[in-house]
C-alpha cells in the first residue's frame, strides 16, 4: 500500500521515505492537499548543496507556479532551470523563462516544448538526484492522488532512463529563451552596424577625385 503524505509533513515523511528506498522507486499518495510549494520544500536538499537544477514539467505553468519556482531562482537555492510544458502554454512559459532570466541573468534556463508533458519534479544536485512524477498541484484539489518517486545517483539506473528522455526532449524541442536585454544589445548592434555602413559610404564618396570642369575654349582675338 502506498504511504499517505501530508503537507504539514511532507518535509519529513518525503525525505524519510525516499532515503529508506535509495536506488528504489516508491509509491506515495496525498488527499489533492499537496502542492507544488511542499513537495520542493520537501527534496530540495536531498539533492545536496547548490549548484542544483531544478526540472519540471506541466501542461500549464500557472501564476502560483511561476511565483513559486521564481522565488527559487532570485534566492539563488537553484542554478539551473528545465521546464518542460505544452504548447498552449509556450507563449506565457516564454514571458516566465524571460523574466527570471532578466531578475537573475548568471541563471541558467532551458525550456522545451511536448504534446502534452506528464507532471514531474525533479532535483539534481552533487548528492544525487531525486524525481518524483505525477499530478503537480499549485492549489488544493481534495482527491486522491498517486506518485511514484525515486531518489539515487544521478547515473543509477533508477534515474538515468527518466533523464534521457528528458534530455531527448530538452535536445528536439527546445525553445531559445529572449531576454529584454539580450533584444535590446541586438537592436543596439543592429543600429551600429547601419551607422557604420553609412558612415563608410559617406567617407567613400568625400575621398574620391572631382575632376573641375575645363572652361569651354575661347576665340582667338582679331588681328589688329
Amino acid at each position: 500500500m502506498a504511504n499517505i503524505i501530508e503537507p504539514c509533513c511532507a518535509d519529513r515523511q518525503l525525505p524519510h521515505l525516499l532515503r529508506e528506498e535509495r536506488g528504489h522507486g516508491v509509491l506515495f499518495q496525498t488527499q489533492g492537499d499537496v502542492t507544488l510549494k511542499h513537495l520542493m520544500n520537501a527534496v530540495m536538499l536531498m539533492s545536496g548543496d547548490r549548484p542544483r537544477t531544478l526540472t519540471i514539467a506541466v501542461p500549464e505553468l500557472t501564476e502560483r507556479m511561476q511565483r513559486t519556482v521564481g522565488k527559487y531562482i532570485r534566492l539563488e537555492w537553484v542554478k539551473t532551470l528545465r521546464l518542460l510544458t505544452s504548447e498552449e502554454c509556450r507563449v506565457k512559459s516564454e514571458e516566465f523563462a524571460a523574466a527570471v532570466k532578466s531578475e537573475a541573468p548568471e541563471a541558467e534556463i532551458e525550456l522545451a516544448i511536448a504534446d502534452q508533458p506528464d507532471g514531474l519534479l525533479m532535483f539534481t544536485g552533487p548528492d544525487g538526484t531525486v524525481v518524483i512524477q505525477g499530478e503537480i498541484l499549485d492549489h488544493t484539489e481534495p482527491g486522491l492522488r498517486l506518485y511514484a518517486a525515486v531518489f539515487g545517483r544521478t547515473e543509477g539506473n533508477g534515474v538515468r532512463s527518466i533523464t534521457d528522455s528528458l534530455n531527448a526532449y530538452f535536445r528536439s524541442r527546445r525553445v531559445e529563451v529572449h531576454t529584454e536585454t539580450t533584444e535590446s544589445t541586438e537592436r543596439e548592434t543592429k543600429t551600429k552596424t547601419k551607422t557604420k555602413t553609412k558612415k563608410a559610404k559617406d567617407d567613400e564618396k568625400s575621398n574620391q577625385v572631382v575632376e573641375e570642369p575645363q572652361a569651354a575654349p575661347t576665340a582667338a582675338a582679331p588681328a589688329e
